[in-house]
């Protein structure tokens, strides 16, 4: 069976709700309009990359973040495996073209990981290696069908993480997470 290719493009600002253009051909000007409210948009420099986002970007994360939503429940957790039984085939060499099914209010946030990677480095070391230090990091802290998301603050990526490898997501709606149980106050 040859594996699939996944491609992990980056945002480009002229894509970006808040970039702006004023003028034309030559006489065009940028800037970006992402900053809060305090402060006035800025302009791009002539040395500023003309498509990717530049170091100074308001909405960046550097170093990119890494989330796992585990299940909210028991049953969430059951309601996956059923769902996702011909899946788990498809890695035995039964089937092929099946479809993963992640319904995203069955889970909730439940930690961050600093890892440092991108989507496409991670996504690389999960599929390579099952000794590299971020494989063991994972298998020992993520249980299977959870869904790690890796955020850079421009477009998120989610990965279903099924055993030792994971399987890109092609929609995962995080505003339909569920909330996060509060911590306990401690009361004196």
């Amino acid at each position: 069976m040859a594996k699939q290719k996944y491609s992990f493009p980056a945002p480009f600002c002229p894509g970006c709700q808040y970039h702006q253009s004023v003028g034309e051909g030559l006489n065009r000007t940028r800037y970006c309009n992402g900053f809060d409210k305090k402060r006035k948009p800025k302009r791009f420099r002539s040395s500023d990359p003309k498509y990717k986002p530049p170091k100074w970007c308001p909405r960046l994360i550097s170093p990119p973040v890494c989330r796992v939503y585990g299940f909210a429940d028991e049953e969430a957790s059951i309601m996956n495996w059923l769902f996702n039984r011909e899946a788990a085939a498809v890695q035995s060499g039964y089937e092929r073209d099946t479809y993963l099914s992640v319904s995203a209010n069955h889970y909730r946030l439940r930690l961050e990981l600093p890892l440092g990677l991108t989507a496409k480095q991670f996504y690389d070391e999960m599929q390579s290696d099952l000794t590299t230090c971020v494989t063991a990091l994972i298998s020992g802290q993520v249980e299977y069908g959870e869904v790690i998301e890796i955020d850079d603050g421009l477009k998120p990526y989610y990965f279903y993480y099924s055993g030792f490898r994971v399987v890109p997501l092609t929609y995962f709606n995080r505003s339909q997470v569920q909330p996060s149980e509060p911590a306990p106050s401690k009361e004196t």
